[in-house]
């Protein structure tokens, strides 16, 4: 199984993984003693510590599925640019690492709430559990309504654009939880 062992510090789905963690680092270097015994306690002592670390959360593992659900999940959201993120040479250097590992430019989803908002705007809550906000008017003729499919997909400029399954067109929309 293909597991990720996250630092408990906050960082971009997108950013580069950061540092092996302490703990990590220590039972991995278990590997290199010498000798069967030592080796043995080294490991034990090693193990204990990532136990209490994953205890306290001060790290986290996560497998490749729930690592692609959280991403699925945050789709949409758009973090500030802080060096916490990476300069801008991480970043192309992370949109070309996003585009070989296939990550989700695009979602399906089921309406679970649809509320109109003021200038023919909608407000659309989603069944993995994003609300989506048109940000202009709402021309698709098909009426968003709890139960519908709607298909959320990135735009240029760093936009997203909504359509629902039957709707005229995609609107622009952004992310408000």
């Amino acid at each position: 199984m293909a597991a990720s062992a996250l630092a408990g510090t906050a960082r971009a789905a997108d950013a580069p993984p950061p540092p092996t963690p302490a703990a990590v680092a220590e039972l991995f270097g278990c590997r290199k003693v010498a000798g069967d015994a030592a080796r043995l306690a080294c490991f034990d002592q090693a193990a204990a510590a990532l136990e209490t670390a994953t205890a306290n959360r001060d790290v986290v593992v996560a497998d490749q599925a729930e690592v692609r659900r959280a991403r699925k999940s945050l789709f949409g959201f758009t973090l500030p640019k802080l060096a916490l993120f990476g300069s801008d040479e991480d970043r192309k250097a992370v949109d070309e690492k996003r585009a070989e590992r296939g990550d989700v430019d695009e979602i399906e989803s089921k309406v679970t709430r649809a509320a109109a908002l003021p200038y023919g705007r909608w407000s659309i809550a989603l069944e993995e559990g994003g609300t989506w906000r048109t940000t202009e008017e709402w021309k698709g003729y098909v009426v968003p309504k709890a139960g519908g499919t709607v298909t959320v997909r990135r735009g240029p400029l760093g936009s997203y654009l909504l359509k629902l399954q039957g709707g005229r067109g995609a609107v622009h929309a952004e992310r408000v939880n």
